[in-house]
């Protein structure tokens, strides 16, 4: 019964996941088509540093609750308790993003017009951070349709939103930004009257709760300092890509465009086929942390070898598909070679990616998230030197070897990390040497079938 509920929440996860994807991805196209390349650059910048404030208001507090209500500590209290500190980082971040904007465009973006779009997105803060608690909540008691549901309504009301205001602003850009914190206001309003409805149904106890505080902090503090610093190392380092590629020669729009390329059209497109695997990734948190709690380790074992086997075999299989469809994805979506090119070099590097993120859901059920932290934030500095330093010498080769380099390095230590807690030895066959054969295998077939069609044409 357990086990078919796990398989029920992952389908019905990833039938979400996709679809909510697929929406982002045109969405995408419609902003690219109406603002450009070197548009869609300036969007993402000022994405990375909203970003930055969400990390802030969220890091850890949805996983921190995920794991008292898993552990069997959850109370109406503990769970009032998270989505207080939750709320209190919420409004600081708030306050410094919206009276800060004019100096975080004009200093660190460069560009005065990302000020009001800053501004537009601030005040939807408290309302994601509220929202990663309760969702968190409804994880921890295997309940995945509320979230989901949340989700859709979040990205349908975003994108209608947007879309109406779109014709009815002069700045398209602040149009997207001012729909997105709608999308957000209706989010929570519909996630918390679903939270206080189920916590009156299943009787969640309403007995106070002792070091809960302690259990945040052991829980979400590493996490949250983690996640922040990554996260500001990541928005500094997207603000020094496109001055490196400005300095390498590309001018002002044109390296705006190169960067909105990358991270607006090509990142978005490779990690397309994640969603498949994004149940899988959350749905493991909880498992793993009652099955450590239970002293379970053949549990765990079993767990962690099903979820390496499905993530390799997946991958690899997506990572020959991007490359022999690199340039039909490229025009489909974004009507651009330039596209397809990138996608086309970057897709050998999916397997580490998609299981370095699977593999980092899995140390958080086990508690491991401390090491995580050190990985990631070793990373993030790694990354922000060699983008200071070679991007303007080499352009966007410079910029694609780094993330290369970047993944090997982050996923090795959080790959070993993992194989050493669970005591658990790579089966290096039939692990990674089928599934790549097998790829392979299947690169070769799509190029005959190819080849025999233009024959026969």
């Amino acid at each position: 019964m357990r086990k078919r509920k796990f398989y029920i929440n992952a389908a019905i996860l990833t039938s979400s996941s996709v679809l909510l994807r697929l929406s982002n991805i045109w969405f995408r196209m419609f902003i690219c088509s109406n603002i450009g390349a070197a548009g869609m650059g300036l969007y993402q910048l000022v994405l990375s540093v909203f970003f930055l404030g969400i990390t802030l208001c969220t890091s850890g507090i949805g996983l921190a609750v995920t794991r008292i209500v898993s552990e069997g500590r959850g109370t109406r209290a503990s769970i009032r308790q998270c989505a207080f500190c939750a709320l209190a980082l919420s409004l600081l971040g708030a306050l410094a993003l919206f009276f800060g904007a004019d100096f975080i465009a004009s200093r660190f973006i460069g560009n005065a017009s990302a000020a009001m779009p800053l501004k537009l997105l601030a005040p939807g803060l408290p309302f994601i951070a509220v929202c990663a608690c309760l969702k968190g909540y409804f994880l921890a008691i295997r309940n995945t349709v509320v979230p989901v549901c949340s989700e859709f309504l979040e990205q349908f009301v975003t994108i209608g939103a947007s879309l109406l205001l779109f014709f009815q602003m002069s700045s398209s850009l602040n149009a997207i930004m001012l729909g997105s914190t709608i999308g957000e206001v209706a989010d929570f309003a519909f996630i918390l009257g679903l939270y206080f409805l189920f916590t009156e149904k299943r009787g969640l106890s309403k007995a106070k709760s002792s070091g809960i505080f302690k259990n945040i902090f052991h829980i979400a503090g590493p996490i949250l300092c983690g996640s922040f610093f990554r996260s500001l190392l990541s928005s500094t380092e997207n603000i020094l890509i496109p001055k490196g590629l400005k300095a390498y020669g590309a001018g002002d729009s044109g390296a705006l465009a190169q960067y909105g390329v990358m991270q607006g059209m090509v990142m978005p497109i490779l990690f397309f086929p994640y969603s498949f695997l994004t149940s899988l990734s959350m749905l493991l948190i909880p498992e793993m942390a009652e099955a450590s709690a239970d002293g379970k380790q053949n549990s765990i074992q079993k767990v962690v070898e099903k979820a390496f086997r499905c993530t390799l075999m997946f991958s690899f299989f997506i990572c020959s598909l991007l490359i022999f469809f690199a340039d039909d994805l490229g025009m489909l979506f974004y009507k651009s070679h330039e596209v397809g090119n990138i996608l086309r070099i970057m897709a050998p590097i999916v397997p580490l990616m998609y299981l370095d993120s699977v593999v980092d859901g899995m140390l958080k059920g086990l508690d491991q998230q401390m090491y995580s932290l050190k990985y990631n934030f070793s990373d993030s500095i790694m990354r922000v030197l060699l983008i200071a330093v070679f991007v303007p010498m080499f352009g966007l080769r410079a910029y694609i070897t780094v993330l290369f380099l970047s993944e090997i390095y982050n996923a090795s230590l959080s790959i070993n990390r993992l194989l050493k807690v669970t005591t658990l030895e790579v089966d290096i066959l039939d692990w990674i040497v089928t599934p790549a054969v097998g790829a392979a295998l299947l690169y070769y077939l799509l190029l005959l079938l190819q080849k025999a069609s233009c024959i026969c044409i």
